[in-house]
């Protein structure tokens, strides 16, 4: 019950009107329990948020509000913040650095990996695509990446066309290269 009051009252925070900075990043707090208090989440299948591409959080979140990305814990996030607070939210979460990560061996890239720069810029740092903000893919997490790249290939976010028929042409093993190879950017 505690917890949920918790939940509840953090939520709360979120939905105020317009926020100055500390307010904000105290409203946050309830992001980053899953997220990562530095900005690298402790399990490796949610996304680094922090130092992402600001038009991207902003579409996610208002496709988590819709309903036209599914998971029951951020649209549930995402419809705590008020629609107004959302490009404020955005901007301040990519704001944030980029997480420091450990030096990572380098390999050489996989051939598919060429057609990412197109739409997430020619470092994989994101920007604008054709599709709309493509999100950072440099130095995101393997397990996120390859989960997400598996979504694209069923088809279950189908507002990305592109990114659909990109990961249906790729084998799983594919995949799971281009994930292990970004993770190490």
């Amino acid at each position: 019950m505690r917890t949920a009051s918790a939940l509840l009252l953090t939520l709360g925070c979120l939905s105020a009107p317009a926020q100055s900075q500390t307010a904000l990043e105290t409203s946050l707090n309830i992001c980053w329990s899953c997220h990562g208090a530095e900005g690298r989440p402790k399990d490796p299948t949610i996304p680094i948020i922090w130092g992402q591409q600001a038009k991207y959080i902003e579409k996610q979140l208002r496709d988590y509000r819709s309903g036209d990305r599914d998971s029951q814990i951020m649209s549930s996030m995402a419809e705590s913040v008020r629609r107004d607070d959302i490009q404020g939210v955005a901007a301040f979460v990519a704001q944030k650095n980029w997480p420091a990560r450990p030096a990572a061996t380098s390999s050489p890239p996989p051939d598919a990996v060429a057609a990412c720069a197109g739409c997430h810029a020619e470092n994989l740092m994101g920007g604008a695509s054709p599709e709309g903000a493509a999100p950072r893919l440099a130095g995101q997490t393997a397990e996120y990446l390859e989960e997400e790249m598996k979504i694209f290939a069923r088809g279950e976010r189908a507002k990305q066309p592109t990114m659909t028929a990109m990961m249906k042409s790729l084998s799983p093993e594919e995949r799971a290269k281009i994930a292990r190879f970004l993770s190490q950017l």
